[in-house]
């Protein structure tokens, strides 16, 4: 999913539960979509629980199972 801020947040909210991937910043962070607001993205990873600023995110995906 690439960003347009209108059509985002109902995008986000049918992913939430489900395991993304989200590049932010170059980096790949994986994990369960707990959440989103207008700023933040909220991932629970194997490891632990990680914000990120929607202004460095460049895509949100479904995550491919191994």
């Amino acid at each position: 999913m690439n960003y347009d801020e209108g059509a985002m947040l109902d995008e986000l909210e049918s992913l939430k539960g489900q395991q993304v991937e989200v590049v932010y910043n170059a980096l790949i962070y994986r994990g369960e979509l707990a959440g989103a607001s207008e700023d933040e993205v909220y991932l629970k990873t194997a490891m632990d629980w990680v914000t990120l600023p929607m202004e460095g995110i460049t895509q949100i995906r479904k995550a491919e199972t191994p």
